[in-house]
């Protein structure tokens, strides 16, 4: 997320929801949104600790649920 110039920028991490199609990537969160021109996955750990990102809370409570039934 840009700060514009008020401070670092914020990554903030998604769960992928579904397949990619025609370069959009579903996300978890969301039935309608998504990202254009997604990059490859990422294996992103649960507990998050790196300066300037964290996950979407809605996305990070559906992949700890999708932990806990694994």
């Amino acid at each position: 997320m840009p700060n514009y110039g008020r401070g670092p920028d914020e990554l903030i991490w998604h769960k992928p929801g579904g397949r990619a199609v025609a370069d959009f990537q579903p996300i978890a969160c969301s039935d309608t949104e998504g990202l254009v021109m997604p990059w490859s996955a990422k294996d992103v750990p649960l507990d998050l600790d790196e300066p300037h990102q964290r996950w979407c809370p809605d996305c990070l409570a559906l992949a700890r649920e999708e932990t806990r039934r694994a």
